[in-house]
């Protein structure tokens, strides 16, 4: 697994990818955090210049990457793990997997295992003159690139999303959720197309009080003007909660 490794000082941030994304995603984010403490980005097999795998892979693939990730590169435990959208379902199976070795979460954007089901049925049939934000995202959400052929990592999303179901608490574990609350920012204006959206951005919002539920220690932080890549439009503020906790970890150390 191609990775790079910057600043010092405990713990080391580890910084996972979503769908089809390479480390280079995290460049702001990671040069920042570089300055507070250590910090590592990698690229997954697939991707990158990381090496190939056999697919389809799994959530429990992923995870057993990471750890072999942390054992290769001998990356001192415990660390935050930083998620975004799948990569929020890997790190919290793995905090769920192996909670020693995890000192805190930050999920950005992450994915729920149900929100597929949950936000696919809320999109009627396609219809003639529909407008074409509406048409994409249903694309998104309702056809085939969960499936393992489909998309560019090879994941068979059915099988992963049953192993995230299986994470059920994880207990009193630093963790913060951000919530892009401009998932849909490019609808366009007019009351029934806004309305739809805030239904949408809505059910969004209580799938991750769903997630930030699994701790009793966690938050949920609105990120009110970004869209689902948070670390594109803000990555101040994925910034700004890493140093938040960072400082929950040191003081309970």
């Amino acid at each position: 697994l191609a990775r790079t490794r910057a600043g010092s000082w405990a713990p080391t941030v580890v910084l996972e990818a979503g769908l089809a994304a390479e480390a280079e995603e995290w460049q702001p984010v990671f040069q920042a955090v570089s300055q507070m403490t250590a910090v590592c980005r990698y690229d997954r097999a697939n991707r990158g210049a990381s090496d190939p795998a056999p697919t389809p892979r799994t959530l429990h693939d992923l995870a057993g990457d990471l750890h072999a990730l942390l054992i290769n590169a001998a990356i001192p435990r415990p660390v935050v793990l930083v998620g975004h959208s799948l990569g929020g379902l890997v790190v919290r199976l793995y905090a769920h997997q192996h909670p020693q070795a995890v000192a805190g979460l930050v999920l950005v954007d992450p994915m729920h295992a149900d929100q597929f089901e949950r936000i696919g049925p809320q999109f009627h049939p396609p219809s003639p003159g529909e407008p074409a934000w509406l048409t994409q995202f249903r694309r998104f959400w309702t056809t085939g690139w969960r499936d393992p052929a489909q998309n560019l990592e090879g994941v068979d999303f059915v099988a992963s999303q049953a192993q995230a179901r299986a994470i059920d608490s994880l207990g009193d574990l630093p963790l913060l959720v951000l919530t892009a609350g401009a998932y849909l920012h490019d609808v366009p204006p007019g009351a029934a197309a806004q309305a739809r959206a805030a239904q949408l951005q809505a059910l969004w919002q209580v799938m991750h009080r769903e997630i930030a539920g699994q701790s009793s220690t966690a938050r949920q932080i609105l990120v009110e003007t970004s869209g689902h890549f948070v670390q594109r439009d803000q990555p101040e503020v994925i910034v700004a909660a890493i140093q938040q906790m960072l400082e929950i970890v040191r003081a309970g150390a």
